[in-house]
């Protein structure tokens, strides 16, 4: 989920007296990352943060950006890597009809963990430890990458994947960029905030098949049901319920991969008692029922 925002200098010092509200992500089924390409993007105001790596590509157009403490205005577009826990807002522009906005969002254990641990890539290493004060790469890496990105949603998962890995050794060899110097403002990864968004992403990750009560989760917070729900809806900006199900037919999809795998057995593994109720929730969120998805997935995988 990806919102995109154009904000005046007043917004501007609104937001930095505001905690940053904690967006959850998931990759996208088949694959082990999170991408969106939008025209132009949103237009509210949307002052979040996330455990997650950040690569956004503006293709033309002015508007503000603001990464942590660092806050300036982009004339012809912006290519950005944004590190974890740095707060930020949105910035696409309705500038040109032409104008693509892509976000690509790859998890610390993703990169750090999986594809740094391969010794043909651990170059990317230095790129990583440099996004953490935010990089704003020149006009002519952006111009380089661009065609990549611009047509990074088109290809199939394998493709992506090894465009992905070409982006990074690009954005990591290049010398065309700025620090931003954005970690002045850094979420406190020790706040009661961020340690309760881990404490309830960490139980969902383990339960999120069996039925889950309010009480459960509002006791491991520490906090009454009523305040659990509150510190939840202001922190992710969604329902506990919402996010429940998001993360279920995220897994729902994972699982869907798997030919051998029965419709119902994913149903009841995920956490769903009436098949009814699981193809509408799943359709909501994906656009197909299980059946339909399992169909295109596969059709794709051919490819």
């Amino acid at each position: 989920m990806i919102y995109f925002v154009i904000y005046n200098t007043s917004k501007l010092k609104y937001q930095i007296t505001m905690n940053p509200i904690f967006e959850t992500i998931q990759p996208i089924p088949g694959n082990s990352f999170s991408y969106t390409c939008d025209a132009y993007g949103a237009t509210e105001p949307f002052w979040h943060i996330h455990p997650e790596y950040e690569i956004v590509y503006i293709k033309n157009g002015s508007s503000e950006q603001h990464i942590g403490s660092h806050h300036s205005k982009y004339t012809n577009g912006t290519l950005l890597l944004i590190g974890p826990n740095i707060p930020h807002s949105n910035m696409g522009n309705f500038d040109f009809e032409d104008n693509i906005a892509v976000v690509i969002q790859m998890s610390r254990d993703f990169l750090e963990n999986k594809v740094c641990e391969f010794q043909e890539l651990k170059f990317i290493n230095n790129l990583l430890l440099r996004s953490k004060q935010g990089i704003f790469f020149g006009n002519e890496v952006k111009n380089e990458l661009k065609y990549k990105l611009e047509n990074f949603e088109s290809l199939d998962s394998y493709s992506r994947f090894v465009s992905l890995l070409e982006i990074l050794k690009t954005l990591s060899n290049t010398n065309d960029y700025t620090l931003l110097n954005a970690s002045a403002v850094y979420y406190d990864k020790d706040s009661n905030s961020y340690t309760r968004v881990s404490q309830i992403n960490l139980f969902v990750t383990n339960n999120y098949h069996r039925p889950i009560q309010l009480c459960e989760i509002a006791n491991i917070t520490g906090l009454t049901e009523s305040s659990f729900s509150r510190f939840f809806k202001q922190i992710t900006g969604k329902t506990f319920i919402t996010f429940l199900n998001e993360y279920r037919i995220h897994k729902a999809c994972e699982f869907l991969a798997d030919k051998k795998s029965n419709i119902s057995e994913i149903m009841y593994n995920t956490g769903f008692n009436e098949a009814a109720h699981f193809t509408r929730v799943f359709k909501k969120y994906t656009g197909y029922t299980p059946r339909e998805y399992r169909i295109q997935l596969h059709k794709s995988t051919k490819l």
